[in-house]
């Protein structure tokens, strides 16, 4: 054999316990169990728990790891997740369980669950995530969540998923809990609710998904820490016969609130003067007059944001349910970002400039679905005897998205830079159709540029 092939080879060592193994590469099994198990917590569950095989002294190591997810998709059968959840509860021993996930149909095994939480609580839990199904009787299930769940000093995070009625116990004390996040609850009753929001003292995010407030007449939201909410309704479904429930927020803290539904409950907000950001959506089939003005409520609440998503569509809802409300729109001085979603907008819009004349320190316009202009207007001169005060002092950024270069977004362009006084740029990101059109994007690009423009030194970004 030559000096070559001698140096390429590895040499090999011998371990206390007689293996063999490559010089410069320990043994895993050679680690600790300490270490191994650091190991182990690094990955996905599934795979922490294959590693059980490998020896009789790797069969339980997987169960001491600080982050366990379980969920009928990581595992093919029912019984499967239920033995490894049994197993890795039972059999970890002294140590803390740092997140704890489950996914998993209920069935007839409502005491077993219950164990579970209770198990995990025991442990110290700090992020749990519960999503249960598969319940025999939704609105009779027995409570599945221990008591002791209610009064954890170490839970920082809270996942929320049942599709049943939902009662807190008589304590409630979450003196930790940082994020809040329910999905698909039945609240039971006014008294049982208001408790489970009062004893969140630190609570910095919550989110609200789908749950059913029908039962409810009234609940208070008192959160002085709380800086992001998040509220979607859009699959909400309430009887005709349901006025919904009027859920009245205090928080001098909150930055960001989001809403999607259709203002089947009546959401009253206080002191919003720290609020940043504010996403407004509804997915109403029926604008109803008294749903447009708890709309108009919520929107005198924001006056104070600096940055407003909002359908545009809620504008020709006022126009056609509330046209009185019209003369009536907050005063939004701080707002300096304005997004419009949902469809195309109309510019000249009796809503639209409406509301953009309540909008004095307006830097940046962007319509999400492109703009439009109606054919009453298409073929005066595009400059208006009454344009809002920002597009004469503040107006920097127009942003039009899903442009097709169609005569009429041309025309509705052309009215925008004559009538920005102060603009510096106009971004337009065309359709997919449009890109690949590259003759026609050459003539717009040029018929825009010959625009007589109100600002002059306007920049026309065709992309």
């Amino acid at each position: 054999m030559n000096a070559r092939s001698q140096m390429g080879k590895p040499k090999k060592q011998k371990l206390d316990g007689g293996e063999e193994m490559n010089e410069g590469c320990k043994s895993l099994s050679n680690l600790p169990d300490v270490l191994i198990g650091k190991i182990l917590g690094l990955l996905p569950t599934k795979e922490a728990i294959r590693t059980s095989i490998l020896s009789k002294r790797w069969e339980y190591l997987w169960t001491s790891v600080p982050n366990l997810d379980f969920t009928q998709a990581m595992l093919d059968k029912r019984t499967s997740l239920v033995n490894a959840v049994e197993r890795a509860l039972l059999l970890r021993g002294p140590a803390d369980i740092k997140r704890f996930s489950l996914s998993f149909p209920v069935l007839s095994d409502a005491s077993r669950v219950h164990s579970w939480i209770s198990a995990t609580v025991r442990r110290n839990v700090e992020v749990l995530s519960i999503y249960l199904y598969g319940f025999k009787e939704p609105l009779k299930e027995p409570n599945l969540l221990p008591c002791s769940l209610f009064t954890s000093s170490t839970l920082k995070e809270l996942e929320l998923g049942l599709p049943c009625i939902f009662k807190v116990p008589c304590t409630v004390c979450f003196s930790s809990l940082r994020s809040l996040t329910l999905t698909l609850l039945v609240f039971s009753d006014d008294c049982s609710t208001q408790k489970l929001f009062s004893g969140c003292p630190v609570l910095e995010e919550l989110t609200l998904q789908d749950c059913n407030w029908a039962n409810l007449k009234f609940v208070s939201i008192c959160a002085p820490k709380l800086l992001t909410l998040s509220i979607n309704e859009m699959d909400l479904q309430y009887p005709r016969s349901s006025d919904g429930c009027q859920i009245m927020v205090f928080s001098g803290s909150l930055k960001d609130l989001s809403y999607v539904g259709r203002f089947q409950n009546d959401y009253c907000f206080y002191n919003l003067s720290s609020l940043t950001e504010a996403y407004i959506c509804h997915n109403a089939t029926k604008s109803l007059r008294h749903l447009i003005y708890r709309f108009y409520k919520l929107l005198t609440a924001l006056s104070s944001v600096r940055n407003l998503t909002i359908c545009h569509t809620f504008f020709e809802d006022f126009q056609t349910n509330a046209p009185e409300l019209l003369d009536y729109m907050p005063l939004f001085n701080d707002l300096t970002t304005l997004i419009l979603e949902s469809s195309p907008v109309d510019i000249r819009s009796k809503g639209l400039l409406r509301i953009l004349q309540k909008c004095p320190c307006l830097q940046t316009l962007i319509f999400c679905e492109g703009i439009s202009l109606s054919s009453d207007y298409a073929k005066d001169d595009g400059v208006l005897e009454l344009w809002p005060p920002c597009f004469l002092a503040s107006l920097q950024l127009i942003k039009v998205n899903t442009f097709y270069g169609d005569l009429e977004e041309i025309h509705a362009l052309e009215v925008l830079l004559k009538n920005a006084k102060v603009l510096e740029k106009m971004s337009i990101t065309c359709s997919n159709n449009f890109q690949g059109a590259p003759e026609k994007k050459r003539d717009v690009n040029k018929q825009l540029s010959d625009v007589p423009k109100g600002s002059e030194s306007c920049e026309i970004v065709l992309g």
